[in-house]
C-alpha cells in the first residue's frame, strides 16, 4: 500500500475515534492531498474504492462540518470538492465556544458537592478549561497573523 493510501486509511481510523464516520475521515484525507482544483465525487469514490452514495454521504458531512467547499470549476458538470481554506481554525473556534459547558459543569459540580466529597476533580476541571478559554484567543490571533495572505 502506497504511503498517501496509508495516510488516507490513518485518516479514517484515527477519525472514527473521535467520532466521524470512518467515510468521512477517508474522504478528509483525500481531499488533504488532493491537487489545487480538488476532487469530483466520482473520483474521490475511485481513488478509495467505494460507493459514490457513502461518498456523497461524506462530502455532504464535511461540507456541513466547514472542512469543505465545493471548488468551481468552469465548463465541467460535475462538482468539485477541496479543503476550505480557513476551515482548521473556524472549526476550533466552534468547538472552543462548546468547552465552556465544561467550564459551567464544574462550577455547578462545585456547588452540588456532597459532604465529603472531593473537589478538586471539579477545580481541576474547571481551571483547565479557563485557561484554555483564556488562552485560546491569543493563540488563533498569532495563527490568523501568521497566514494573512498578501492582498
Amino acid at each position: 500500500m502506497s504511503n498517501h493510501l496509508q495516510f488516507v486509511e490513518r485518516a479514517g481510523v484515527l477519525l472514527e475515534m473521535i467520532g466521524m464516520p470512518r467515510l468521512s475521515g477517508r474522504v478528509l484525507g483525500t481531499l488533504l492531498c488532493a491537487p489545487p482544483g480538488g476532487h469530483t465525487a466520482a473520483e474521490v469514490a475511485a481513488l478509495l474504492q467505494a460507493s459514490r452514495a457513502g461518498v456523497g454521504s461524506a462530502l455532504k458531512h464535511l461540507t456541513m462540518m466547514g472542512l469543505i467547499e465545493h471548488a468551481p470549476s468552469p465548463g465541467e458538470r460535475a462538482d468539485r470538492f477541496r479543503m476550505r481554506p480557513g476551515a482548521w481554525a473556524e472549526l476550533t473556534e466552534q468547538g472552543n465556544r462548546k468547552l465552556n459547558t465544561f467550564v459551567q459543569l464544574a462550577e455547578e459540580g462545585l456547588r452540588a458537592l456532597p459532604p465529603g466529597g472531593d473537589p478538586a476533580p471539579l477545580q481541576e476541571m474547571g481551571a483547565f478549561y479557563r485557561l484554555w478559554l483564556d488562552l485560546f484567543p491569543q493563540v488563533l490571533a498569532q495563527w490568523h497573523a501568521l497566514n494573512r495572505r498578501p492582498e
